[in-house]
């Protein structure tokens, strides 16, 4: 082998060591010491292994796994790790995405907010999904299939919109015609003479309604001194209240007090009428009675007044014959 030949294989062998122990000093200051998260989604979007990890824009570590969710086979489980001292908080949220469009697939984490609690190794990074390629696809064939159907509709209604714009044209052209345009000048002329004809009545006007205003002002004026006298009368008033309610107050105590006894009285008197109900009742008749006998008496009296003198009636006299 040459002198040459053995050069140039210590070359490529230097350069493919060289390149061999950049790669691997990259990778270990990669991974080594950084902080790992997990996070879930149901749509990958091609995310792979290696790929970075972005928080806020700005590539703060890599993906290390994507994988199937062992918990939920519906969801892919995303392993990443980030930088020590990245800020990840609950708030924050793990989407799938790219920095331009010609760029792979990124996993990027939100700022979140500066309240939220800080995330630990270990943790779970909040998701939020990122539409599929088909999901946007379906979404713009509705679109598509809404505006097919509004055209349709479009095409049905533009023939009676036209007609009703070529009435409408037709009608301004009519209002806006030589024969309405002397009759609007005809009318203008009149409103302007009018207005020269009656601008002295206007004046007057005007200047009876400033006249009326200060009349106006002058009566208030004179009925500030009524109002003020009406607020002492309300005052005076007030005192009078104010005066007599302990009197009033004192005197319907007494009344109370009176009614109450009157109350007790009464139940007092109730309850000897119940207790003599019996000798009430035989007192009333044996009045009855009495004046029943009187009553006799008086009649017997007026028919027989000699009967309290004779002891004894006289004969009965005889009638001649």
């Amino acid at each position: 082998m040459t002198t040459e030949a053995k050069v140039g294989v210590f070359v490529i062998a230097s350069v493919l060591t060289l390149g061999s122990g950049v790669y691997l000093v990259n990778n270990t200051q990669t991974v080594r010491g950084q902080v790992p998260f997990t996070t879930h989604l149901r749509y990958a979007g091609g995310l792979a292994p290696g790929a970075s990890v972005l928080f806020g824009g700005i590539k703060v570590g890599q993906v290390t796994a994507v994988r199937p969710w062992a918990e939920d086979p519906t969801r892919i489980e995303i392993a990443l790790v980030v930088k020590p001292g990245t800020p990840v908080n609950e708030k924050s949220t793990a989407r799938v995405g790219a920095i331009s469009v010609m760029a792979p697939p990124a996993l990027m984490i939100s700022t979140g907010s500066s309240e939220g609690r800080r995330l630990t190794a270990g943790d779970v990074v909040p998701s939020a999904e990122t539409p599929s390629l088909e999901e946007i696809e379906g979404r713009v064939a509705k679109i598509v299939d809404s505006a097919d159907a509004l055209l349709a509709d479009l095409r049905k209604d533009i023939p009676s919109l036209t007609g009703d714009a070529r009435t409408l044209l037709a009608n301004l052209n009519k209002v806006s015609g030589e024969p309405n345009q002397k009759r609007i000048e005809q009318i203008l002329a009149n409103a302007d003479t009018l207005l020269e004809r009656e601008s002295p009545r206007i004046a007057q006007i005007t200047d009876q309604i400033s006249d009326l205003a200060k009349h106006a002002d002058s009566v208030v004026g004179s009925v500030e001194p009524v109002i003020s006298h009406v607020d002492q009368t309300v005052a005076k008033v007030d005192d009078t209240v104010s005066s007599l309610r302990q009197p009033l107050t004192k005197d319907l105590t007494e009344l109370e007090s009176t009614l109450q006894a009157a109350h007790s009285v009464l139940t007092d008197v109730q309850g000897m009428v119940g207790a003599n109900e019996g000798d009430i009742g035989e007192t009333v008749r044996n009045l009855r009675s009495a004046s029943e006998n009187v009553r006799v008496l008086s009649e017997s009296l007026k028919e027989r007044p000699w009967s309290l003198v004779r002891t004894k009636q006289p004969a009965d006299r005889r009638v001649p014959q």
